[in-house]
């Protein structure tokens, strides 16, 4: 079963960038609601791999590159996290304290779905992640955390929600890092059990599957400041595998705001689609200079590249035609900032860390 599942993430990551706009064929030319349904006939009658399968498809899904659980509740992204966990060895049972033992956690708690399937064992609101920091987050909502009343290893926060339009009570707030992935694993979940939420509970963030206006705002924030890593195109490309099925707002991240924000995705046309910025940064995390690299179907179409931190002060900008520069960063405060190449036909963001 291994090797087919390591077989299908080959396929899947040789093909992903021809399959991807054909998939989204049906979606191009809308916009708000009739955007959402067609998103929805597209992601829906996903194949489910039921609840224990989540272990197994977590090799394929969140493995660091040092082969251990990629948990968000404990990462710490450019820094060194206080424990990491083995696959299979360190899968909970029961636990007592943070570094125990990994489980699996329903970013969208599942006893507001009565624990049905398939959303219990949907990949794309599922994530492994430390059992105790699990269990601290419960069935809270995600939120805007000031006076924390814990604190996790890797700076997750529990405490009173202060999220602008927030109802009042405890939410739980990840790290910046991870906000973007929750964020658009939320946007996914709205939009593949669109119409299928019938018996769903009414809770903080959302009635059903349809978000409340305090979550939709938070959300899109975070969606907007935590831009789409590699980690979540590579989850992305293996759950397509596994799953069948992808989530569209990873691979286009406007369909967002074009669905809850202020966008128009009207105008977007398969030469849009098709269009693709291949990007890198070299080192990451750096100190006193990076290079970045890249390259995209337009040839002679001039980019410009922005390095921004994430309160949304510009720190560098250019527009070249070149395809790579390199950036001194030793004047730069120490952090994480958003690396932004815009084209006029498309854009790419990545995360680069000073230290």
């Amino acid at each position: 079963m291994k090797k087919l599942l390591l077989f299908l993430s080959f396929v899947v990551s040789i093909n992903v960038t021809a399959q991807v706009p054909q998939y989204y064929s049906n979606a191009l030319g809308l916009n708000g609601q009739p955007l959402r349904v067609a998103l929805y006939n597209i992601i829906k009658s996903h194949q489910s791999l039921g609840y224990s399968g989540l272990w197994n498809a977590y090799l394929l899904t969140d493995k660091k590159s040092n082969g251990k659980v990629w948990d968000i509740y404990s990462d710490r992204p450019g820094g060194i996290s206080a424990y990491e966990y083995s696959f299979g060895t360190d899968q909970c049972g029961s636990y007592n304290a943070e570094g125990d033992c990994y489980n699996r956690e329903h970013t969208f708690p599942q006893s507001y779905f009565n624990k049905n399937e398939p959303m219990r064992s949907d990949l794309f609101i599922v994530y492994p992640t430390d059992g105790y920091v699990n269990g601290k987050r419960s069935d809270f909502p995600y939120g805007k955390v000031t006076s924390p009343t814990y604190t996790s290893s890797n700076g997750s926060k529990l405490g009173p929600n202060n999220a602008t339009g927030a109802p009042s009570g405890t939410a739980f707030e990840p790290i910046d890092s991870f906000k973007g992935d929750l964020a658009r694993s939320y946007f996914y979940l709205a939009t593949r059990y669109y119409s299928e939420d019938n018996g769903w509970s009414n809770w903080e963030m959302a009635n059903g599957a349809e978000l409340k206006a305090w979550a939709i705002a938070m959300l899109l924030n975070w969606h907007h400041a935590d831009p789409v890593s590699q980690k979540e195109m590579m989850r992305n490309n293996a759950a397509y595998g596994l799953q069948q099925n992808r989530n569209p707002f990873i691979d286009y991240p406007q369909f967002a705001d074009c669905i809850w924000g202020t966008a128009d995705c009207k105008a977007l046309a398969i030469p849009d689609m098709k269009a693709h910025i291949a990007l890198s940064l070299f080192p990451n995390p750096a100190k006193d200079k990076v290079t970045i690299d890249w390259s995209y179907d337009a040839s002679s179409d001039p980019a410009t590249l922005q390095l921004i931190n994430l309160q949304g002060q510009i720190f560098y900008s250019t527009t070249t035609a070149n395809k790579s520069i390199t950036i001194a960063t030793e004047q730069f405060p120490r952090g994480m900032y958003i690396i932004r190449i815009e084209t006029s036909k498309v854009q790419r963001r990545g995360k680069l860390y000073l230290q």
